[in-house]
């Protein structure tokens, strides 16, 4: 399985100087993807197929690998590009913002007890380290605040104090501030804190602030309000993962959207076809099949209110599903991900993905 961070944060040197960054995990035995037939069977016969493989691999010290790449981009708003880098629909081509490597994670070993280890992992967007900082990615915003309070409730309120979400190399673990509570088990008392006040300032030895350390984001000018993306280059990017697309993985996305659209009612299969021209010519003709419609049955409708298009795009619009679009992946470069996608099927997951060759 792919990793692909989503949101975008920034890094923060020494001096203070920002950049933007997009985080990718590439698994080192590539991507491996059933079809919606080969799912059926191994489900009938294993629901824990992905867990059993991993937990076998590292027992038999197949240890998987992930290499850990970032993109990096400058922090501003960058006019120049016709799509806003904070979109979280949207990704950063890799030929125009290359794929720098900082390093491998190794599982080495399952773990001892599944619940301590495993089922007590409080993940959060808002656990950083220094040198990381948030961008104004509104979707990173809210979950930073949500995915936190998620964790209290489901873990409790002291989750930073277990073993499995404390840091590691930090003196003391985590450095929370808070009494109390269920399962409190320890106070995190700074060096020569007075362990009785926990809050700043006090004549009493109580905390003290940590030296701020520089960032220099910046300068934004402007009104404060509450505002849709102003580039949202619906199509764009979604044309370019449809051309370098393999060519199973194209039938297998038009079969799948196309036997479920058939479901919907009309004005949603319209609108959805609709959207899939918009995309591409091939696209749009070959899931219109499976309900009989085509370009010149959804012509008539206009953008949604919310769209806001752009030169391209009203272009393509007028001749829609006669745009000659090609399928050519060359014309993209390394427009998307570079992991190597293996079409398997469901006899092969069952005897364990570790027995292909191109795992190994």
């Amino acid at each position: 399985m792919e990793g692909f961070g989503v949101n975008t944060y920034k890094m923060v040197n020494a001096e203070g100087e920002t950049v933007l960054v997009k985080y990718h995990w590439h698994p080192r035995a590539g991507v491996a993807s059933l079809s919606s037939e080969e799912a059926a069977k191994v489900q009938g016969q294993d629901t824990g197929h992905a867990s059993r493989d991993l937990f076998d691999a590292i027992e038999r010290g197949e240890y998987p690998q992930w290499d850990f790449y970032v993109q990096i981009m400058d922090d501003h708003d960058h006019p120049e590009l016709d799509w806003d880098p904070l979109d979280d629909t949207k990704i950063w081509p890799e030929e125009q913002f290359p794929l720098r490597h900082l390093g491998t994670m190794t599982l080495n070993r399952n773990v001892d007890d599944h619940h301590n280890e495993n089922e007590q992992i409080a993940m959060g967007t808002g656990v950083l380290v220094d040198g990381l900082d948030f961008s104004d990615d509104k979707m990173l915003i809210g979950r930073t605040f949500s995915y936190s309070d998620t964790q209290r409730y489901r873990v409790g309120p002291n989750y930073l104090q277990l073993p499995v979400n404390s840091p590691k190399g930090v003196e003391g673990g985590a450095n929370t501030h808070q009494r109390g509570g269920l399962m409190s088990f320890g106070v995190d008392v700074a060096p020569g804190q007075n362990p009785h006040v926990n809050y700043e300032p006090s004549i009493t030895g109580g905390l003290q602030e940590a030296e701020k350390k520089p960032n220099n984001p910046p300068e934004v000018s402007g009104q404060l309000a509450p505002a849709s993306l102003e580039r949202t280059n619906d199509y764009l990017h979604a044309r370019g993962r449809y051309c370098t697309m393999n060519g199973w993985e194209r039938d297998h996305l038009v079969a799948e959207l196309g036997g479920m659209i058939q479901q919907a009612a009309p004005q949603v299969q319209e609108r959805f076809l609709w959207h899939l021209f918009m995309i591409h010519d091939d696209y749009g003709t070959r899931v219109g099949e499976y309900i009989g419609k085509t370009a010149d049955d959804v012509r008539h409708l206009e953008p949604l209110p919310s769209q806001r298009f752009t030169e391209d795009e009203t272009k393509r619009l007028q001749n829609l599903g006669s745009n000659s679009d090609a399928l050519d992946a060359s014309q993209w470069g390394d427009w998307t991900s570079s992991v190597i996608n293996h079409q398997v099927t469901a006899e092969e997951v069952l005897q364990g993905l570790g027995s292909l060759e191109y795992s190994r």
